[in-house]
């Protein structure tokens, strides 16, 4: 038994449930049972990233709870009549409650109006903050101490009128809605803010109507615009802990740039002229304190800037029926669970011609799934964060595939039935399609394929090369083949007369065999660097880490003649390309319900008599099994691994 190894797990697994242990301890002591359940929920919701981990407990915020957060210091003859007009001015459809973020104030009688007001109004918190720094400062308010659903920023010198707070937070139902701004009035009753806009001599924001009559047409009108102005503006709490404010921000332009960050990922920035309030602007500050962050705002948006500049109308009417003759699909995973459903998508699009397609899926899928011409349009999810908030009409009729493999209970996940049939007829059930199967071509990515040609050409090999492309290290490393068995394959391989080509993200030093090329770190020293028997021009290559997008990745995967690959996308890339490939299947999946319905393939995978495969991606339960090195990994040697590629070449020569 190996003493180290096991030490090494006790350390890890200590490491990794410390902040467990300590959250439990206190929880329990506070809440009893219930808070101990809670912590646990909590700390597995961080580990499957559904969470951040700096997320506060209080963001589990109370549904239809508006938190409204309003900044102010000393000022008691602007933070007064603005509280008081609030609590006149309050919801009957939302309860409210108010955060006074004070950044420093020593004026006793605006300290004695906070102890007043609390007593009074019973929905008022004052947070005391170290110094004016508005990013931060509605950072730490809202992320530390909000509870609401919904979150308003209120300038401390405003008025509220009446139904203000509705007309505000009722189109954030719609969660296509990101953010909405109010029309802010001058004493006099003319505008002050309709919605931020880009004069295009200076490239500066504008408020368009200022000055105008508060009935001139055109601000009466919803709209989506580049921006609206934090003095007054209301966001969903999910959206706000998404995004946060950017703290390079200090005095003004945070709420621009919050905007635009929205807007680029495909929420909608409103501006509702319903929904009016008094705004005595600079009253509180000396608007020359944000020229720097004009500037940084320049620096960071230049090109988005010149491009509404060029706009002749950069406020669009506000269509809340926009999406109503659409339909979105929501699919997170990785690269092969999409191409599974590309037949499914494409029997999609044929039933719904006149229907606007929609794809909500992780950022790096979007250029590899545009390139299928079956969506008209892409919603990005962050790379692995895949509950984060999104920009999805509740008018769209919505095809939801998140979760399709393990319910995920506090203590392990759960595999589902689904997980154990091809992706193919999941979607197409769910979708109300037909299940039979066409195989659709994988696109070509001419920008990508150049990019792989150079590369290959710069590191003097011929792209017309035989090559058999490897991909034998998965994401997930239960379904990675065991690394020492690399170099045999390989070296048979290369005695058939092939090139490896081997692909990745993670490099092993079993990737070795007489031809195989490893490209340097730092291609202008690497022609003056020695050479050893490990890297020869003219061989095989090795792309580990050098393909950096995924149409990259396809395109060099379609070099090869053949493909030797675990269950990872490049099974999928294959078939869609009519590449003969090589599945190794290791403990999670069975052949059957992944390749079922391709050609041009052989498989591999544990043997029969092993009671533990397939587990359905659960992974060993038994660690004493798990510790023995992986026996669904081990079982597959590469003496079988070659019989069969022979036999993949000697079919489809």
């Amino acid at each position: 038994m190996n003493i180290g190894y096991i030490k090494d797990r006790i350390k890890g697994f200590i490491r990794k449930y410390r902040g467990l242990g300590r959250m439990a301890f206190w929880e329990f002591y506070y809440n009893s049972w219930g808070g101990l359940v809670f912590a646990v929920k909590r700390h597995y919701k961080k580990r499957r990233g559904e969470i951040p981990a700096d997320y506060p407990r209080v963001d589990d915020y109370e549904k239809n709870l508006v938190t409204i957060g309003i900044l102010s210091v000393n000022r008691l003859d602007l933070i007064k009549p603005c509280v008081e007009s609030v609590e006149n001015n309050l919801s009957e459809k939302y309860k409210v409650e108010i955060l006074i973020g004070d950044t420093g104030s020593t004026d006793r009688e605006t300290l004695a109006f906070y102890k007043e007001a609390k007593q009074k109004w019973g929905n008022i918190k004052v947070i005391w903050l170290k110094k004016y720094f508005f990013s931060k400062n509605y950072n730490d308010l809202f992320g530390k101490y909000a509870k609401g659903q919904f979150l308003i920023f209120l300038n401390n010198d405003t008025l509220a009128k009446p139904g203000w707070i509705d007309k505000l937070i009722d189109p954030l139902q719609d969660k296509k809605v990101g953010i909405a701004g109010a029309k802010l009035l001058h004493r006099d009753e003319t505008i002050q803010h309709a919605g931020i806009e880009i004069n295009p001599p200076t490239e500066t924001g504008i408020n368009t109507f200022f000055g105008k009559p508060k009935d001139e047409p055109g601000a009466n009108l919803k709209a989506v615009v580049p921006a609206v102005t934090f003095a007054c503006a209301a966001v969903r709490h999910d959206v706000f802990n998404r995004f946060k404010l950017n703290e390079d921000f200090r005095e003004e332009a945070q709420d621009t740039d919050f905007c635009f960050r929205l807007a680029e990922c495909g929420f909608t920035v409103l501006y509702n002229p319903e929904c009016e309030i008094y705004h005595f602007e600079c009253s509180s500050r000396d608007w020359r304190k944000g020229e720097k962050d004009r500037w940084l705002l320049k620096k960071i948006w230049g090109g988005k800037i010149k491009n509404l500049a060029k706009k002749e109308n950069q406020r669009i009417s506000f269509n809340p029926d926009e999406n109503k003759n659409s339909i979105t699909v929501i699919r997170d995973d990785g690269i092969g669970d999409l191409l599974m459903g590309a037949s499914a998508f494409k029997r999609l699009r044929e039933k719904n011609p006149d229907k606007k397609l929609i794809l909500a899926t992780y950022e790096r899928n979007i250029e590899m799934m545009n390139g299928f011409g079956i969506f008209d349009e892409f919603i990005p999810i962050p790379d692995g964060k895949k509950y984060s908030p999104l920009p999805i009409s509740g008018n769209s009729r919505i095809y939801r595939f998140i979760d399709l493999e393990m319910d995920i209970t506090p203590i392990a996940g759960t595999p589902k039935e689904d997980n154990k049939i091809n992706r193919h007829f999941v979607y197409s059930r769910r979708m109300g399609l037909p299940e039979d199967f066409e195989l659709v071509p994988m696109p070509d990515y001419p920008e990508a394929r150049e990019k792989v040609e150079k590369l290959i050409t710069f590191l003097g090999n011929d792209t017309n090369q035989p090559f058999v492309v490897f991909n034998l290290i998965a994401t997930n490393p239960a379904r990675s083949w065991w690394e020492p068995y690399y170099p045999k394959l390989i070296e048979a391989v290369e005695k058939m007369g092939f090139v490896p080509l081997i692909l990745g993200t993670k490099d092993s030093e079993y990737y070795k065999g007489d031809k195989v090329v490893h490209p340097p770190t730092n291609f202008g020293n690497f022609f003056r660097e020695k050479k050893d028997d490990s890297v020869r021009i003219g061989g095989g290559v090795n792309l580990i880490g050098k393909t950096k997008t995924i149409p990259e990745f396809i395109e060099a995967l379609k070099l090869g003649k053949y493909v030797i690959s675990t269950d990872t996308s490049a099974t999928h890339v294959a078939a869609l390309s009519g590449i003969p490939f090589l599945a190794i299947f290791t403990g999670g999946m069975t052949p059957e319900s992944r390749l079922n319905l391709y050609e041009k393939y052989e498989a591999l995978a544990p043997p029969a008599g092993l009671k533990c495969y397939p587990c359905w991606d659960e992974g060993c339960k038994d660690l004493s099994v798990r510790w023995k090195n992986d026996p669904c990994r081990l079982l597959i040697k590469p003496e079988e691994v070659i019989d069969k590629f022979k036999k993949l070449v000697e079919k489809y020569p």
